[in-house]
Formats: structure tokens, C-alpha cells, sequence
């Protein structure tokens, strides 16, 4: 029985030894998760990319990223709160048909909030649209969220310049 007693007061030394000696450092120290002011703030958009180059502008260069061909995403942004509350803008571009002929056109509409949580460098966002609810995910680095979305839709046009949707990957750039 007194063999059992030392290996158990010896167990318990080593657990506090181990506990007492931990450092509270983040395991990147560019990335302190601890502390949601590094995090927290307003990120605008920076790039819209797409795996489909369009020329939604029409000056016959396409190119991968929306924003150069469109100014609908201008001032796109989400912030952040300390309380793991967010806010985000809702603009884009849309295809609009009137019956007989389609226009490609900018949307705005309006502000949405929901909550954020970050789980190493993953952050979830969180939200709810028409009644449902919705957690997108996206990455952070450093001052940069990026978000991915496989087989997304993205606005581009015919060889005849009709607009049309199509299927692309998409990759989101926010910057703070």
C-alpha cells in the first residue's frame, strides 16, 4: 500500500511541477489569440478572385479579380468587435432582367450583423438571413481575412456581352 501512496504523491509532484512551469505563450507569437484586440477592428475588401477571368467592364482585358472590373464591391467591409459581435456590408453585383433584356447591376443591401469566433486561425462567422441561420468560415493572418468558397457563383457575360452567372472558385480578401 505505501508503494501505491509514493506513486500517487509522485504523480500529483509531477502534474503541479508540469503545471506550475507552462508558459502562457501563444504557440505563433505573430498571432495572439488570447487577446481579441489584435483582432478586433475594421477589415475592407481587397480582393474579389475568381477562377474565371471576366470582363464585366467591358475594355476587353479580363481579369481574375472582380473589383478590377467592377466597382460594386468598393468599401466592402466587416468589422470585428471585442465582443464577438460582427458587422458586414451586403453589396455585390447581380444580373437584372426586365423581360427582355438583362443589365448587369450593383446591389447594396444594407448592413447585417451576427457573431464571430476564432479557433486558431480559423474564424467563424455566424449569422442569420431570411430566418436561416448561416457560419461561414474563413482564415486569418496577420491583418488579412481570407475566405474560400468552392463552386460559387460570380457575375460574367457571352462572348455577345450578355450577362450570365458562372460557376467559379472564389477567393475573398479583407484587409485591416
Amino acid at each position: 500500500m505505501k508503494s501505491i501512496k509514493s506513486i500517487l504523491s509522485l504523480l500529483v509532484l509531477s502534474i503541479a511541477f508540469v503545471t506550475i512551469s507552462c508558459d502562457n505563450e501563444p504557440i505563433d507569437p505573430a498571432i495572439d489569440i488570447s487577446s481579441s484586440s489584435s483582432i478586433t477592428g475594421t477589415y475592407y475588401m481587397t480582393a474579389f478572385n475568381s477562377s474565371i477571368p471576366t470582363d464585366l467592364n467591358g475594355d476587353g482585358s479580363a481579369s481574375t479579380n472582380q473589383m478590377n472590373e467592377t466597382n460594386c464591391f468598393n468599401g466592402s467591409f466587416i468589422t470585428l468587435n471585442s465582443n464577438n459581435t460582427f458587422v458586414a456590408d451586403s453589396k455585390g453585383i447581380d444580373i437584372n432582367t426586365n423581360g427582355t433584356t438583362s443589365t448587369i447591376e450593383c446591389f447594396d443591401e444594407g448592413n447585417f450583423t451576427g457573431t464571430w469566433a476564432l479557433s486558431g486561425n480559423q474564424l467563424s462567422i455566424t449569422y442569420i438571413d431570411g430566418g436561416v441561420e448561416y457560419t461561414d468560415f474563413a482564415t486569418l493572418a496577420g491583418n488579412t481575412i481570407v475566405s474560400t468558397v468552392q463552386n460559387g457563383e460570380v457575375v460574367g457575360t457571352t462572348s455577345g456581352g450578355e450577362p450570365i452567372y458562372l460557376t467559379s472558385n472564389l477567393q475573398i480578401v479583407f484587409t485591416k
